[in-house]
């Protein structure tokens, strides 16, 4: 799934960089110009996302105990740093469009073209979401807020040509491509944080660790007493998760293992894609 929604993103990117290279020729557009780009930018980030999920789908080997689920947060990074990078070029070139203004041509054009393109990203962004909801990806995650930034990106664009067209406001254009512009920095930013927290192992959330005291409770009765030394921390779509069970010492041997696999394998049940590992420690 992963893949075939990674493949179908670079061909989306492609055709919308077709349209709008055509589109900017022809109008002249600022605006049109800066969606331009965060298409290409767009192209090159599902390229990197296609790689990468094929990297993170790789087995854990020798060299790579844990897998290598991290490839895709450290794909997030990196488009992360390209896009906040391309808002800061919109916002130059922008200030200096409302310094030296520049009219538009052929608006009709434009205007048709950021319609095909709304239309087209708003379908491959709930695709891209449905997939990455299901397999949990952190590059189709930050896939699908490329073309949602599209969408938003694409909208302006339509308005700013529509203002320029209809109202003959030729400062829309460019005042609408800062706004576009504050509004990639701004979702870069965010993109970026989230892919160092994986990448520094930042703890799952509180809710993960309230399920695994809910599991553990279940099996007081058996001889389970409690938990400690709890560590989570995600790669890819794996979660990992290492704690030490707390069991009646006049548990048997064998008793106590059968518990712990219990407990292990109803953690992994209830928190998808997990890979838990239990110590078990006895206890009065």
């Amino acid at each position: 799934m992963k893949h075939s929604a990674a493949r179908l993103s670079i061909v989306v990117a492609v055709f919308l960089i077709a349209l709008k290279g055509m589109s900017g020729w022809l109008t002249g557009s600022i605006s049109v110009w800066a969606s331009l780009l965060d298409s290409v930018l767009d192209l090159f980030a599902s390229t990197l996302n296609f790689i990468a999920v094929r990297a993170a789908s790789r087995p854990a080997d020798e060299h790579h105990a844990y897998g290598h689920g991290k490839a895709e947060s450290l794909t997030s990074l990196f488009q992360a740093i390209l896009i906040g990078a391309s808002g800061v070029f919109i916002v130059w070139e922008a200030v200096h469009r409302i310094r030296e203004p520049h009219q538009t041509r052929s608006e009709t054009i434009g205007i048709v073209s950021m319609i095909i393109a709304i239309a087209l990203s708003g379908w491959l962004v709930r695709k891209l979401r449905r997939v990455a909801k299901e397999t949990e990806s952190p590059a189709l995650s930050s896939d699908a807020l490329h073309y949602v930034t599209d969408i938003y990106i694409n909208t302006g664009v339509l308005i700013a040509l529509l203002l320029t067209a209809f109202g003959g406001w030729s400062l829309a254009d460019p005042l609408i491509s800062l706004v576009i512009a504050l509004y990639i920095i701004k979702s870069a930013i965010g993109l970026a944080h989230e892919s160092i927290n994986v990448l520094m192992d930042r703890s799952l959330p509180v809710e993960i660790d309230r399920t695994i005291a809910e599991i553990a409770a279940r099996y007081r009765t058996m001889g389970v007493r409690g938990f400690h030394d709890l560590r989570t921390r995600r790669s890819g779509s794996q979660k990992f998760i290492d704690l030490h069970l707390e069991v009646d010492r006049n548990k048997r041997f064998e008793e106590a293992h059968d518990l712990t696999v219990r407990v292990l394998r109803a953690i992994e049940a209830e928190i998808p894609r997990s890979k838990v590992h239990i110590h078990s420690d006895p206890v009065e």
